[in-house]
């Protein structure tokens, strides 16, 4: 016979939600380590880019993250796709171009040197680490991110904006591009300045 009272851990087990561990908070509120993140969260956008590459770390260590190598963008295909901007982006130790991998089609890296400086998509398939997609709304964005959304005005739109999101130690951010209708057209995660820039890589 089993008694009544040997019941009551197992029930308010089965009654109570796991409860993560506090160490384990979502990588979006992690603070960046004083060197290059080691990863960003694997097929989500944070302010470190798309994981399982980061922005901030070293072209081989990222191709070694990706299991793959970065391969440059042909000039024509980057311009193409980086239509909305006018001028060429550089940063200290070289000139800005894109690379990319069959890993992860629809998804740019933007090079400095060696560095990955920034990692950028058009493409409706990926999402943030807080869910927001290429093409959802603004509304959704602010929904999604609260307080630590800033809201600006987008230049080359008149009534678009720049949604951004600042990692806690100001060195990354995450940033979206909407349009005059409101929709999300461009998620990008890196290190400042060049996840700022408009124009990225011409």
């Amino acid at each position: 016979m089993v008694r009544p009272r040997a019941l009551v851990p197992t029930l308010l087990a089965l009654a109570l939600p796991a409860v993560a561990p506090a160490w384990s908070a979502p990588a979006h509120h992690r603070a960046a380590p004083a060197t290059a993140p080691a990863a960003a969260a694997a097929g989500r956008f944070t302010f470190y880019g798309l994981g399982p590459a980061a922005a901030g770390q070293g072209l081989a260590q990222a191709e070694a993250a990706l299991g793959q190598a970065l391969k440059p963008l042909p000039p024509a295909r980057a311009r193409a796709a980086n239509a909305a901007g006018a001028a060429a982006a550089s940063a200290p130790g070289g000139t800005c171009h894109y690379r990319a991998t069959d890993a992860q089609p629809g998804v740019r890296y933007a090079v400095a040197g060696d560095v990955i400086t920034r990692i950028e998509t058009r493409d409706t398939r990926y999402t943030t680490v807080s869910g927001v997609h290429v093409g959802d709304t603004v509304e959704h964005a602010q929904q999604a991110y609260g307080k630590r959304l800033t809201l600006a005005p987008h230049p080359y739109f008149d009534k678009g904006h720049t949604l951004t999101v600042y990692s806690p130690d100001k060195r990354f951010a995450l940033v979206m591009e909407a349009n005059d209708q409101g929709r999300i057209i461009t998620l990008r995660g890196g290190r400042l300045p060049e996840v700022g820039w408009l124009e990225g890589c011409s």
